[in-house]
C-alpha cells in the first residue's frame, strides 16, 4: 500500500501511517542503507532503499517502539509473520488488521473509516488541521501585537467549524478566547484606570468595543458586557438633566 496512489492520497488526509520494520525474515539477511546524493543541498545522505521517506534507523527505532511505547500509548503485541498491520487510537486502543483486508484499497479505507468513527468527534483531514494551525497562530501574533480585532476574527475561522471540532479543538480554542478576553480586559481597565481625560478615555472604550464586537459560537466575549455597561454609564452621566415643568 506504500506505493498505491490512491491509498496513499486518502492515507496523507485522513491518518499517520507509520512503518516499523527491524532485522532479517525467514532467514534472509535484511536490507541495508544506501547512500544517495541529496540534489538540493549535494551532502550525501543515507536513505532506506524500501521505505522512501525513512532511514532505516528510524524504521527500526519505530519498530521498538512499538513494542515499548511510552505510557499512555499504544502497545503493538508480537506478531507471528510478515507484514503484520494495526490501527492504534488516540486513546492507546490497539486493533489487528487482517492481511485480507489490509492488502484491498477500499477495503483498508473503510476499515480504517470505522475504526476512527468509535471516537468523538470527526477526524480532522490533515489540510483542515493546518488551517487550523495557522489561524491560532495568526490569531496568537495579533494577541502578541493588541490587534484584537484580527486576532478574534483568526479564532473565527476555527470556530466556523464549531460543530465539527474535536473535544481537544474546542477546549483549544476556549482557552484561547479566554486568553484573548483577558488581554482586552487588562487593556480596558488600564484605559478606564489611566490619567487621560474624558474625552479621550471614551475614544479609546468605543474602539476596543469596536476591536470585539465579533461573536463566536459561545457568544461575544465576557468583557464585552463590561465595555457596554460602562459605555452606557458614560452616555447617562453626560446626558444633559431633564427639566421638570410644572
Amino acid at each position: 500500500m506504500l506505493d498505491n496512489e490512491e491509498f496513499m492520497t486518502w492515507s496523507n488526509e485522513n491518518i499517520v501511517a507509520v512503518v516499523g520494520h527491524d532485522g532479517a525474515t525467514g532467514g534472509k539477511e535484511d536490507h541495508k542503507p544506501v547512500e544517495e546524493v541529496d540534489p538540493k543541498t549535494k551532502e550525501k545522505r543515507e536513505v532506506c532503499p524500501s521505505y522512501p521517506g525513512l532511514t532505516c534507523a528510524e524504521h527500526r527505532a519505530l519498530r521498538h517502539a512499538f513494542a515499548n511505547p511510552p505510557d499512555g500509548w499504544g502497545k503493538i503485541p508480537p506478531s507471528d509473520g510478515v507484514p503484520n498491520n494495526w490501527v492504534v487510537g488516540p486513546d492507546g486502543t490497539v486493533e489487528k488488521i487482517e492481511n485480507k483486508d489490509a492488502f484491498v484499497v477500499k477495503t483498508l479505507i473503510e476499515t480504517l473509516t470505522t475504526f476512527q468513527k468509535k471516537y468523538e468527534g470527526k477526524p480532522v483531514p490533515l489540510k483542515k488541521w493546518d488551517a487550523y494551525n495557522k489561524s491560532f497562530a495568526e490569531a496568537d501574533k495579533a494577541v502578541e501585537d493588541g490587534k484584537w480585532k484580527v486576532a478574534l476574527a483568526a479564532y473565527a475561522k476555527v470556530d466556523a467549524d464549531a460543530k465539527k471540532l474535536s473535544k481537544g479543538l474546542t477546549e483549544k480554542l476556549a482557552a484561547k478566547a479566554t486568553a484573548l478576553n483577558d488581554k482586552v480586559a487588562a487593556k480596558f481597565a488600564e484605559v478606564k484606570d489611566g490619567s487621560d481625560d474624558a474625552a479621550t478615555k471614551l475614544k479609546a472604550v468605543k474602539a476596543l468595543r469596536a476591536d470585539v464586537g465579533q461573536k463566536l459560537s459561545t457568544g461575544p466575549l465576557a468583557v464585552v458586557a463590561e465595555l457596554d455597561a460602562w459605555l452606557k454609564e458614560q452616555a447617562a452621566a453626560a446626558a444633559p438633566p431633564k427639566s421638570v415643568e410644572k
